[in-house]
């Protein structure tokens, strides 16, 4: 439940699944961070190797370690280690490699032993980059395969009550008070000539979620943004922080990433040719049942109502102002752009 009982003790066992017989005597914490989870950077040194080779050096650990956001975000944790255990090792993108991932229901809390993808040079992406459509493409790309990967796998349905926590969050997030902080905004004013009310906000939200509903048939990341991508040397994408994956619909993937991740005239020159070139993907893997492009393009538009609510509303403890705001301007212009309330049948 904290970073202090993060021992070597812990960690031998933590780590003994993958690397049977390990004993660790030494685990030196550094470079600790605070956001939805916790991690922090252990060093390790080894008593017992037990003859395997490929012992990591290094491994983050990732959970729940402050008690006001674990129980904000306790589901998510859990999520990520489950998808980790259930679906990480059928996905055919770049992902860490997870040691360990561990979870407790009752104690609210999700753990995870992750790979430190420092070791291997790759840089993390950031909201404030300058992320050109070559880069997002390539990102739409991975999609695509993992999509194609879990295109109505009959594992999903077990799985379905995953989309809850975040909406529940996102009902959270258009509560009086909030709203109301949130039109003190510098985007305040955007925000209220998009939506009038909050409840007209909220009828937005559960009009995407029906129709998402209708057409989920695949596991979708849920949170693809810049902050949770990474680059190899060569500039490969990777995905980080699974805690909102959930079985759904591959629009909510297109308008997070392209949305909120492009600048708006970047945006409206590549978005079109993007979802082109995800149909593509699905088409190359036999995919059944291919949406047309029409349909794809038309739940992107749809989905651009998430960004209408998280990005907009999102607290600043969970991402800060600069990330926020730009973030939020991106998707109220897509707004227009796109005529989400349009598509959602509610202008």
């Amino acid at each position: 439940m904290s970073l202090d009982e993060v021992t070597s003790d812990w960690l031998s066992d933590a780590l003994g699944d993958a690397f049977p017989g390990v004993r660790i005597k030494r685990a030196a914490r550094s470079d600790a961070r605070s956001g939805t989870a916790s991690s922090a950077r252990f060093e390790l040194d080894y008593d017992n190797r037990a003859g395997h080779s490929d012992l990591p050096d290094t491994v983050y650990v990732k959970g729940g370690f402050d008690d006001v956001m674990r129980k904000r975000v306790w589901a998510a944790l859990v999520q990520e280690a489950q998808f980790f255990n259930e679906f990480a090792s059928d996905a055919p993108i770049n992902i860490p490699h997870a040691y360990y991932a561990g979870f407790d229901e009752a104690a609210k809390q999700g753990v995870l032993v992750l790979e430190d993808l420092s070791a291997r040079g790759v840089r993390f992406g950031h909201a404030t980059d300058d992320t050109t459509v070559d880069t997002i493409a390539a990102v739409i790309e991975g999609l695509g395969k993992l999509h194609a990967r879990f295109w109505n796998d009959p594992r999903l349905p077990a799985f379905s009550h995953w989309k809850d926590p975040q909406r529940t969050f996102f009902r959270y997030l258009c509560r009086p008070s909030h709203w109301s902080a949130v039109l003190e905004r510098t985007y305040g004013s955007a925000l209220q000539a998009a939506f009038p009310t909050r409840e007209s906000a909220l009828a937005g939200l559960e009009r995407m979620w029906s129709i998402d509903d209708s057409i989920a048939r695949t596991l979708v990341h849920g949170d693809c943004h810049c902050g949770n991508l990474f680059y190899e040397s060569d500039g490969a994408p990777g995905f980080l922080d699974w805690q909102c994956v959930f079985p759904g619909a591959p629009g909510h993937d297109h308008a997070e990433l392209i949305v909120t991740s492009l600048t708006a005239e970047r945006r409206r020159s590549a978005e079109r040719d993007l979802i082109a070139l995800y149909r593509d993907v699905l088409k190359a893997h036999r995919v059944p049942d291919l949406p047309s492009f029409d349909e794809l393009f038309l739940s992107y538009r749809q989905n651009n109502m998430h960004n209408l609510v998280g990005s907009v509303l999102n607290p600043f403890d969970m991402q800060t102002e600069e990330v926020t705001t730009i973030s939020a301007l991106r998707a109220l212009d897509a707004a227009a752009d796109l005529e989400t309330l349009d598509a959602l049948g509610l202008d």
